[in-house]
Parts: structure tokens; sequence; C-alpha cells
């Protein structure tokens, strides 16, 4: 049990004071989740069913015995009493604990996860979204990309693309109330680039509301599709990311980044051919006319 120091543990406050009413298949599930925490904050109830050895039913039921509505918020109560500090050392422990040391193993790892979400990727169904994704950006007057954390960074990077090629763009990757006014610039004739993994956090909710208000469509970038999402998006292009307990690689959600921007591009061929030609002027200027 991974706890920050001097914050509350209501998952272990809960699990002392109602275990022993739970069956004992219900305390196998409350001790699995309890003794891997950080694991069960990246997975699914089937998946959390899968690792213990019993129905996805019985852990619903065991979540809501110990007092949480559901595995939403259990998860939320996890992550809150852990930390996300905690939460992705203890990921990155399990990942360097699997390859060893090695620059081999390195390398397999590496390798073997990016194969896995590329072919995932390369799916059909993945490839119609991909391709109806496209379709709504290159019709868009400018492309918001959002992303925090990791993904705030990839966003960034998007946003360059984007906008080199010919379409504006701008990144929402700010957190908390600083990213109200970066929400500010978004309005009607937009299109939304949303990457989101594990939780939705209130700055995902928040930036889907705002869209929703100004009828901007919305794309969802994710590793597993979840309803609550598929309700209030356009299209889901689903990139499985590392084994929940692993530290997660970004290599994949980049790609599908780019071939969402090579997509548009060649919507736009005249435009991006235009804007790149600008681009080699501006530089040729930059540098004295060499």
């Amino acid at each position: 049990m991974e706890t920050v120091p001097g914050q509350l543990d209501r998952f272990g406050d809960r699990l002392r004071a109602r275990r022993a009413r739970l069956s004992a298949r219900m305390r196998l599930v409350a001790d699995f989740i309890d003794q891997n925490r950080a694991l069960a904050v990246s997975l699914s109830a089937i998946e959390l069913a899968k690792e213990i050895g019993v129905s996805d039913a019985t852990v619903i039921r065991t979540v809501q015995a110990l007092g949480f509505e559901g595995l939403v918020e259990l998860k939320a109560t996890l992550a809150s009493a852990m930390g996300e500090r905690d939460i992705i050392s203890i990921k990155m422990a399990a990942t360097l604990g699997g390859v060893q040391q090695d620059a081999e193993h390195a390398m397999d790892y590496v390798i073997q996860e990016h194969r896995h979400a590329l072919d995932h990727l390369d799916l059909p169904e993945n490839r119609r979204a991909v391709a109806r994704a496209v379709a709504v950006l290159g019709q868009a007057q400018r492309i918001a990309v959002f992303g925090i954390g990791a993904s705030g960074l990839l966003a960034d990077y998007a946003v360059r693309l984007f906008a080199r090629n010919g379409k504006p763009a701008y990144a929402l990757n700010r957190t908390g109330i600083a990213l109200a006014e970066q929400l500010l610039e978004m309005a009607p004739g937009d299109a939304l680039i949303v990457m989101v993994q594990q939780n939705i956090h209130r700055e995902v909710a928040v930036t889907l509301q705002e869209a929703a208000r100004l009828d901007v469509p919305v794309i969802v970038v994710t590793g597993q599709r979840r309803r609550a999402l598929s309700s209030q998006c356009d299209e889901v292009i689903i990139v499985p990311r590392a084994s929940a307990g692993d530290a997660p690689l970004h290599g994949p959600t980049l790609a599908c980044l780019e071939m969402l921007m090579l997509g548009v591009a060649a919507l736009t061929a005249e435009s991006s051919l235009d804007s790149m030609a600008r681009l080699v002027s501006l530089r040729k200027a930059l540098r004295g006319g060499k």
C-alpha cells in the first residue's frame, strides 16, 4: 500500500471498517486493490477481474460494498491518496524491473509495445476512424489540440505540425484555472483533438463542455474506448498504451498525430504546399537571403 504522507486514506479506512462484512471473494478483490493500488488505478473492472480471478460483477459489488458509487470514484480516491508522482514512480519501477538492467531487453520492450499499439491502430475500425477524423479536421478553420502532462508536449508538437502545413492550430495544455485563458481561443468553426488516457480530469470535462457549447467537433485519441467519452465526441481513435502496470510510452500517440496531420495536408494539398513555400521563403530571409 502506497500513500502520500499526511494524505487521508479513505480506501484503507473503509476497508478496515467493512472487511469483516465482505464475502471471501470480495475480500480477495479488496485485498488485491489494497496491495496493488497503482495497478488498480489503471485497470477496468474486466481487467481487474482477470487479474484477480473473479467476475467483473464481483469487482463492482466489492467497490460498492466499500461505500464507493463505482470504479471511477474508487480510482479517484486511490489516486488522490497515492499522489501522481507515486503512481508514476511505481510504474517506472515495474518497467525497469521487466527490462532487467539490459539494453537488449529495453529495446525489446519498446519495440514490442510500439508494435502492439501500431498493429491496433492499423485495424480496419481504427483506419476508418482516422479517415473520418481527417475529414472533420480538414473542414475546420483551426485545430485545437488538448493534452496535459506528457501529452501537453505532444500537443505543442502537433500544433507546430499542423501550422507549418497551412492549418492554423493552437494548444490547450495548461492545468487548473490557467487552462481557462487557453479555452477562450476556441471558437465555432474549429475542431478539437483530445488526448486522454486513464482518468477524465476536470480539465478534460470542462474542455469537452466548452466544445459542445461552441458546437466544435471532437476527435478523441485514447487507450481504450469509454462510453462516457464516446457520447461527447465525433470520433474515437484507440491507441493502446503500455501494460497497465508499466510506464507509458508516447510514441504511438505521436504516430497517430502525424497520421492526422499528413491526412489533413493531403486533403488541403494546395494550401499546405503554399505554407511550406512561405516557410522556406521566411527561412531564407532570416538567413540573409542565402
